[in-house]
């Protein structure tokens, strides 16, 4: 079998590895065992690269990655969601969601954002640019400062807001393990691993690479260390090695 080709975004972080929505992908390519290699794409080049290989555009008819393409069949695949539908679909062995599950894992992606991530994405997307490259932090400042309607970098998230929506996160987070709790077992759908913990995990390797230490400890301490320890499991399930606390104890943050 050849590699599929996944398309990430690098930063200034060692390992360059980020984004959340391309360690979903990540993740689903190491549960299933597949070959990958990994072709890195600067934000203010997504666009054209994305055109250029033939991908559709996602919601809000933007480019963005995760994008794969499987030379072992010509598909090119644009979205961490239809992706892992596509691999289900194509590489049975080992399903990310299970058979009649599909829309019950995308409304708990919704749901999952809703709860913990759109109420803390300012704060995040402000210490997201401290690791951006310099060629493509102009681009992604722009396309921010759009994206949340504002006109100054300074007023996405002001200190005392900034707070906010720190606290906001963990109250989300406490939403979050309550689920799991209900859940009968150590994933989200009981004793059946699936996309969406692949989803909560991706989030939290967006967290362990864009907050500080103190942060990213009291993250893993929370709710008896449930966070550190999902971490671990996917990893272990999956394979892969992805948003280790060790991996993003860098020094500029």
């Amino acid at each position: 079998m050849q590699p599929i080709v996944l398309y990430d975004i690098p930063s200034k972080l060692p390992k360059k590895k980020w984004a959340p929505n391309p360690s979903k992908t990540r993740f689903c390519l190491g549960h299933k065992g597949l070959p990958y290699e990994v072709i890195w794409v600067e934000f203010c080049d997504i666009a054209a690269t994305m055109k250029g290989i033939g991908a559709s555009p996602t919601a809000g008819k933007r480019y963005t990655v995760p994008v794969i393409k499987d030379p072992n069949t010509g598909a090119v695949v644009s979205d961490s969601h239809a992706i892992a539908k596509y691999l289900d679909e194509t590489y049975p062995d080992k399903p990310l969601i299970p058979r009649g599950a599909n829309v019950l894992v995308e409304t708990f992606e919704t749901l999952f954002l809703n709860t913990v991530m759109i109420p803390s994405f300012r704060l995040l997307m402000t210490r997201t640019l401290e690791i951006q490259n310099d060629i493509s932090r102009e681009m992604f400042i722009e396309s921010r400062l759009k994206m949340f309607r504002e006109t100054r970098w300074e007023d996405m998230a002001p200190e005392g807001k900034a707070q906010q929506m720190w606290a906001a996160l963990k109250r989300g987070l406490g939403v979050v393990d309550g689920w799991y709790q209900k859940s009968g077992g150590r994933w989200i759908m009981g004793d059946t691993f699936s996309f969406a913990d692949i989803v909560v995990v991706s989030w939290m390797v967006w967290w362990n690479a864009v907050l500080n230490k103190q942060e990213r400890q009291e993250v893993h301490a929370l709710h008896g260390g449930r966070w550190a320890r999902l971490l671990v499991d996917v990893n272990v399930e999956c394979n892969t090695d992805l948003g280790s606390f060790e991996e993003h104890s860098h020094s500029f943050l």
